[in-house]
């Protein structure tokens, strides 16, 4: 039987792949599910440095399976608030775990990403797409409001005017209109997203772990802080990261002029 949601591991990069083809990768709950259970292993991992998504086929990810919740507008209210609740639910518990992950996350687009996938994208740490990536919010058409975090996360990436188009209006934007408003990192011809994908996954797993997630917490706490309070939590993670053998290791390389070599630890950093 084939995987819902396929998974390689080479080099201390994991790759969660979307296997649902040709429903373009819609987010089922048996999907959402599994997604859920996946993240949560591997940001606890230690083996693992960094994780990509990405999709099967011809789509990162279309949403959620709209078919599924059309069946469930049929049945009593209880059941299909509980129905479609749970499928939103899901969703919701594997942006808040890739929000929570001290590893980076890396969204690879390797075609449409719509709904869901859209805010999956904007929820990743960074995100490569394919030249012939389109991005659209598609919850208006269908007459509903956003889920996985878009309202949160895009109005941080793309600016509140601009997110406020791109989830209003359900237009399709190509993969540079998102490298310009900052959605994605790089756009790649299509030929080459996953080599150019394999080389920043690797140079993310390269990064010091405690590096990493003290810094993260940092960019994403930043907006609700002022800046005594940002240079205050500035002050504790970089003494925290001193504290650790990774500093050690980064200063010696610096002296040494040579890359620095972050150990795979047995338990992971907390920031």
């Amino acid at each position: 039987m084939t995987e819902i949601l396929s998974s390689t591991d080479a080099q201390g990069v994991a790759t969660l792949t979307f296997n649902r083809p040709d429903a373009l990768n819609a987010l089922s709950e048996t999907m959402a599910v599994e997604l859920c259970s996946r993240l949560d292993r591997l940001t606890q991992d230690p083996s693992v440095r960094a994780i990509v998504l990405t999709g099967a086929g011809r789509a990162f990810m279309a949403g959620g399976d709209v078919n599924a919740m059309r069946a469930a507008l049929d049945l009593p209210a209880a059941r299909r608030t509980r129905a479609i609740g749970k499928l939103v639910r899901h969703a919701q518990v594997a942006v808040a775990t890739i929000a929570r992950s001290p590893k980076p996350i890396l969204a690879s687009v390797n075609g449409a990403a719509a709904g869901f996938g859209l805010a999956l994208v904007a929820a990743c740490d960074v995100a490569i797409a394919a030249d012939n990536a389109s991005f659209t919010s598609a919850y208006n058409r269908l007459g509903t409001s956003p889920d996985g975090g878009a309202s949160f996360t895009l109005p941080r990436l793309l600016g509140t005017r601009v997110a406020a188009q791109w989830l209003y209006l359900d237009e399709r934007h190509s993969a540079d209109d998102a490298l310009r408003v900052g959605l994605v990192n790089w756009v790649v011809p299509a030929a080459e997203l996953a080599s150019a994908t394999r080389e920043r996954a690797e140079r993310l797993a390269e990064l010091s772990p405690v590096a990493f997630s003290h810094t993260k917490h940092l960019i994403a706490d930043a907006p609700g802080r002022t800046l005594d309070a940002q240079l205050l939590a500035e002050q504790r993670g970089f003494l925290a990261c001193a504290s650790q053998a990774d500093f050690r290791e980064g200063t010696n390389a610096f002296a040494e002029r040579r890359a620095p070599r972050f150990p795979i630890r047995t338990e992971e950093p907390k920031p």
